[in-house]
């Protein structure tokens, strides 16, 4: 990547301009905090919320514990993390075809300001801020596309100035500069051209490939894949090239194997692996071994390889790192990069251990016929573990919780691994989750949701990764992958039944045995708090009565079932709308009905019967509702989403370049930290004196 000069006064004075957030804070100091869920007396007075842009917030992610780590594994963690942020641009390609041509050019106009319009200037950190946070010009959540408050005028007149102050703006082959900008005026003003980066649920006259603007599939109709084949499902774009679909497969190459799509940037990842497994023990060095063949050749089997090994170990320094998570894509199969380098926090891993251990238990005790039931556990690896990066499919908004691998074969043959970011969660509830419940929670329910909501939020995540995703199996009879059959409506149906599985088990008393939980009115605050996620998740929506994100679809088909069972209704007071939960034990009887069914539809493959659960539950909201819901949040302040800062994974090198050991820094803001991902700045700045 190209790198801006190393002037100190050019990289400090735009350093202040773009970070007000930093001269509002003072510095943090090192392990100031206990890296918890927030409880009643935490004395951590650091700074966690750092600024807000539209309906987003803008966090600190501290990583405490980083320095218990011993010195080779701290160095193996900055490799890893090194290897997590070259694919980054991938990322941003697979979201729209000009999304990272957009965003250099923004960015070279951003950090060459000399002679531009000073107000031009915060409208366009304003909107590239949004750029970063979600990957694009779409909404990370509901695919929505936003678009500037400058005029396509104020962007001509500013690229004209910083290249004149030496921007490196990239052109094609003969192209001018004003050229450059007409071509890419209607993907970044106009919102009716890609409107929707993902569509699944089609206007009139369109499919789900044809009104997605995502970079998965280029010049093709749901038609045009009839009776095609694909030999690389997760790692591969579509493309028709002389009327027939090519496979353009993501691979750096190797000898025989020629490079492919993102071969540049696949090729950086590996040479940061390879690094890696230099500081990496003997086992998990030949793990990224099996990871480095699937990335240089681009074959499943050895990603295949490389997962039935990862499940089986338990690394205290663990990366996520790949195409892996298919949301994004509307057919559910293309994988979108991503890259998570966690390390585990010993002093919160012991829920999930236990909660691990009594896997077969909770499986037995499931509603589910007994043809869908596991059989001889593999007790799966489960962490709660601290973020130090998530970038691409996972960043700068990480998910709180993990469990993979996706493949239902390798996940009932060999076991499957979760972890719980436990310093995501508790950033993120420092930094609303108080507003949330002061402004969306009836006010017999607040002392409930306030005195357990911390120990509710752990366990939930850590019962939707370790034991919602990992249970059931399919029928004897189904060939393949349920992903294969359900398709468009798997993912969605996967994280209801995930979330179901948590809701159902809640009441077992094995938590409470095992001090999972403190007593049965958690498991209470647990159902009040989802019946009431439904109804406050609608701020995200500011546009349409469609819901297409599959996290959103799967809450929002649980709670209108639930509904519909009349054990959860929404009441008026005071010209507000409140959830209540009319019935504990009704809501239970929905919980596992529900569970019951899912399950044979996944374990069935029965496309219809997903299709129909759905599109009557699952997809459309009320939109009187959801500006109601809006308009409260707006007044309250609270932000429809959390975006974070990571910590800077900082090398030490000797004279010679060396890297002699690893500290983190929290001095980046989200500009400062995105330029530098983008390699605007650079990307190693020394870490401040501890003190």
């Amino acid at each position: 990547m190209r790198r801006l000069g190393t002037a100190a006064a050019r990289i400090v004075a735009l350093t202040l301009a773009l970070s007000p957030a930093l001269a509002l804070w003072p510095a943090a100091c090192r392990n100031a905090g206990k890296g918890t869920m927030p409880q009643p007396g935490d004395t951590d007075t650091r700074p966690y919320l750092l600024e807000t842009v539209g309906e987003f917030a803008v966090a600190r992610l501290y990583a405490d514990g980083f320095e218990d780590l011993d010195r080779r594994e701290r160095v193996l963690a900055f490799y890893l993390y090194r290897a997590a942020l070259a694919g980054r641009d991938i990322f941003y390609d697979q979201m729209g075809r000009d999304v990272l041509e957009i965003r250099d050019l923004l960015e070279e106009i951003l950090t060459h300001p000399q002679g531009g319009d000073p107000q031009f200037r915060d409208r366009l950190l304003r909107y590239l801020k949004l750029f970063w946070i979600n990957n694009g010009n779409h909404n990370d959540r509901t695919r929505r596309k936003f678009v500037p408050e400058f005029s396509f005028d104020e962007l001509t007149a500013a690229a004209g100035a910083a290249g004149n102050a030496g921007a490196h703006i990239r052109l094609a082959i003969g192209e001018t500069l004003p050229q450059k900008l007409a071509r890419l005026r209607p993907a970044i003003f106009d919102p009716d051209v890609d409107p929707l980066s993902t569509c699944k649920t089609p206007p009139p006259g369109q499919d789900i490939l044809t009104c997605s603007s995502v970079n998965f599939h280029e010049g093709l109709a749901l038609a045009d894949l009839q009776g095609f084949k694909e030999k690389n499902p997760l790692n591969s774009r579509l493309v028709k090239r002389d009327g027939r679909v090519v496979e353009e497969v993501y691979r750096a190459g190797r000898r025989e194997v020629p490079p492919g799509r993102y071969a540049r940037e696949l090729t950086t990842v590996v040479g940061f692996l390879e690094k890696a497994r230099v500081y990496a023990d003997e086992t998990q060095s030949a793990i990224l071994g099996h990871l480095i063949d699937h990335f240089a050749t681009g074959l499943p089997e050895a990603f295949r390889a490389y997962n039935i090994a990862w499940v089986g170990q338990d690394s205290p320094v663990d990366a996520v790192i790949g195409f892996i998570e298919t949301y994004k894509d509307p057919r559910g199969q293309k994988g979108a990069y991503a890259g998570i380098v966690h390390f585990v926090d010993p002093r919160m891993t012991r829920l999930q251990k236990d909660l691990a251990r009594l896997a077969q238990h909770f499986e037995d005790q499931a509603p589910w016929d007994d043809r869908f039931k596991r059989r001889g556990f593999n007790i799966p690896i489960a962490n709660a573990v601290n973020v130090l990066i998530a970038t691409g499919d996972s960043g700068p908004m990480p998910p709180i919780g993990i469990n993979l691998p996706n493949e239902e074969e390798i996940r009932e043959r060999y076991g499957n691994k979760s972890v719980a970011l436990v310093n995501v969660m508790d950033s993120n509830n420092r930094a609303v989750h108080a507003k949330v419940v002061e402004e969306f929670f009836l006010p017999e329910d607040r002392p409930l949701v306030q005195r357990y909501g911390a120990a509710v939020d752990l366990l939930q995540t850590t019962m939707h990764e370790v034991l919602g995703h990992a249970s059931g199996k399919v029928a004897d009879s189904l060939t393949g992958d349920p992903r294969d059959h359900l398709r468009e409506y798997y993912s969605a149906l996967e994280e209801a039944r995930a979330e179901l599985i948590a809701l159902h088990n809640f009441f077992d008393p094995k938590l409470i045995e095992i001090g999972a939980l403190p007593s049965v009115e958690a498991a209470e605050a647990a159902c009040r708090d989802y019946a009431t996620n439904d109804l406050y998740m609608l701020r995200r929506v500011r546009q349409g009565d469609v819901l297409e994100d599959d996290h959103m679809r799967a809450t929002h088909l649980i709670v209108s079932y639930l509904r519909e069972a009349a054990a959860v209704e929404f009441i008026q007071r005071d010209g507000r709308t409140y959830a209540r939960v009319r019935d504990i034990a009704a809501m239970r009887r929905g919980v596992a009905e529900l569970l019951k069914t899912l399950q044979r539809i996944k374990g069935e493959g029965d496309y219809a019967a997903a299709r129909d659960l759905t599109e009557r539950y699952a997809v459309r909201i009320d939109p009187a509702l959801r500006d109601e819901i809006v308009a409260r949040a707006d007044r309250a302040g609270i932000p429809s989403y959390v975006a974070f800062v990571m910590p800077d994974v900082v090398p030490v090198r000797d004279v010679n370049g060396e890297i002699q050991d690893v500290r983190l820094a929290h001095t980046s803001d989200l500009a400062t930290q995105m330029l530098k991902y983008s390699g605007k700045f650079p990307l190693e700045e020394p870490a401040p004196t501890p003190r």
